[in-house]
């Protein structure tokens, strides 16, 4: 049965969907920002044109050289190309912010990365072991707690699925929460860990909220000044409008209690300071920088972790990414050699971290291409049109194909109406998952439509207009 783009959102969370292969990265003197940027956008420009992404800006650090580019659109097809004042939500890229306030209280003798989360919880809030081994604070920021991905979310609204989760619901939620394993011994991601990382975080500063630890403690040293949590009315104004993976008006997300996880807002320009904090390592973050970055997990069922990083398979790049249900962030920087990439987008699309890739890969002087796209044909609104209507999968799952302005879109009974691209006038495939549709006719009639997914051909037939069917 077809999944849809928000169950899998939702069922995930804010996942780690790649872990980068940067292979080997020859040191290169950095190029001209000229050569480069006509370069960056030989990558960038074909998820414009195959409408993968509504828009997106990429920003590079290249040593000396910097480059902050703008392409697609802010909303559909509006011409506004987003900039360098545009604010996107970076989903679970906060980790790694999350991750540098941990380094940071243990510079400041705050806490150790060895205390027990339970040390910084407030009376009458019990922290869940594994047998009598504690979940210490650095198994938080490594997923490697044995915490779950997600606390239970009962009650939530999935357009904006974390909003409720307050945090008396936090605290509640660790009283059901189960260790399932030896915490430090083995990764699984976890956005319950990264957040309530944060939350125990600004109890142990004695700070009002995560935000206003965010603020003090890194956005306001870095002159970060265009990242929050919340946003004034200024600020909402440049906020990228959010669109889902089918490139639709989608929702912003409200991380409440788990802010620490992937409630942050930012800009490119605010991201490459941050970055560039990474290779600097200047007071006032220079030492929590450092410790951020040593490496606390060997990857064992995942990728090699740091304080909130993934290291890369050459062991030395630093990379996190971030979704949420209209937005995709990317960043990676490699401290030895002064580079950095960020990409924020405002269209819930994984390629966005291939590109990521493969700029760092330019930049190493390693040869790469675009990324290989299918672009949908042109196929007339009046064929679309006779598609429309109602398919039998089973008796208790039928497909709604509707054609909006954009094009056609199915929906199986239970899930989320997914856009159908064009391959041919009567085959379809899908963006949001690894599936195509094929309408089948019998002369000019419509008769049925066959799904293609995991290798299987479902044929579903056409109901009369009007009506279930028998």
């Amino acid at each position: 049965m077809l999944d849809s783009r928000q169950a899998q959102l939702f069922a995930s969370g804010m996942r780690s969907l790649l872990i980068v292969w940067l292979g080997c990265l020859p040191c290169v003197l950095a190029q001209e920002p000229g050569a480069l940027a006509e370069q960056i956008d030989r990558l960038c420009n074909p998820l414009v044109a195959a409408d993968v992404a509504v828009g997106f800006v990429v920003g590079v650090v290249d040593g000396e050289t910097t480059l902050v580019r703008g392409y697609g659109h802010v909303k559909g097809k509006s011409g506004d190309k987003p900039g360098a004042d545009t604010i996107y939500e970076i989903g679970s890229v906060s980790k790694v912010f999350t991750s540098l306030l941990l380094a940071d209280a243990v510079q400041r003798g705050v806490a150790t990365l060895d205390d027990p989360v339970q040390k910084h919880l407030p009376a009458g809030v019990s922290m869940p072991k594994f047998d009598d081994t504690p979940v210490l604070l650095w198994h938080l920021a490594t997923h490697t707690s044995g915490l779950p991905r997600l606390p239970d979310m009962k009650g939530n609204d999935p357009q904006d699925p974390y909003a409720h989760f307050t945090t008396e619901r936090l605290w509640e939620a660790l009283g059901d929460a189960k260790v399932r394993w030896e915490p430090g011994s083995k990764y699984e991601y976890s956005n319950l860990a990264v957040g309530l990382l944060g939350a125990v975080l600004a109890r142990a500063n004695g700070a009002g909220s995560y935000e206003e630890l965010l603020r003090t403690i890194i956005l306001a040293p870095l002159q970060m000044q265009d990242s929050a949590i919340a946003l004034d009315e200024a600020k909402r104004k440049r906020l990228a409008p959010p669109h889902d993976g089918d490139g639709e008006p989608s929702h912003t997300w409200d991380l409440a209690a788990l802010a620490g996880a992937g409630g942050i807002r930012s800009t490119v320009p605010d991201m490459l300071k941050f970055a560039r904090a990474q290779f600097t390592q200047a007071d006032p973050l220079g030492k929590a920088v450092a410790l951020s970055h040593e490496k606390r997990h060997d990857g064992l069922g995942g990728p090699a972790m740091a304080l909130g990083w993934h290291f890369a398979r050459d062991g030395k790049t630093l990379w996190h990414n971030g979704q949420t249900g209209g937005y995709h962030a990317f960043l990676g920087v490699q401290p030895e050699r002064s580079r950095a990439v960020c990409i924020l987008a405002n269209t819930s699309r994984a390629e966005i971290d291939a590109i990521g890739d493969r700029i760092l890969k330019l930049l190493a002087g390693t040869k790469v291409e675009p990324l290989k796209i299918e672009q949908p044909v042109a196929v007339e609104r009046a064929v679309l049109q006779r598609y429309v209507g109602k398919y039998r999968m089973s008796p208790a799952a039928t497909f709604d194909v509707t054609l909006r302005e954009r094009g056609l879109f199915a929906q199986l009974t239970g899930q989320q109406a997914c856009r159908l691209y064009p391959r041919s006038a009567t085959e379809f495939f899908y963006r949001v998952v690894e599936a195509s549709i094929t309408f089948e006719l019998e002369g000019e009639a419509v008769t049925g439509l066959v799904l293609h997914q995991n290798g299987r051909d479902t044929r579903c037939s056409r109901l009369p207009e009007g009506g279930e069917g028998k």
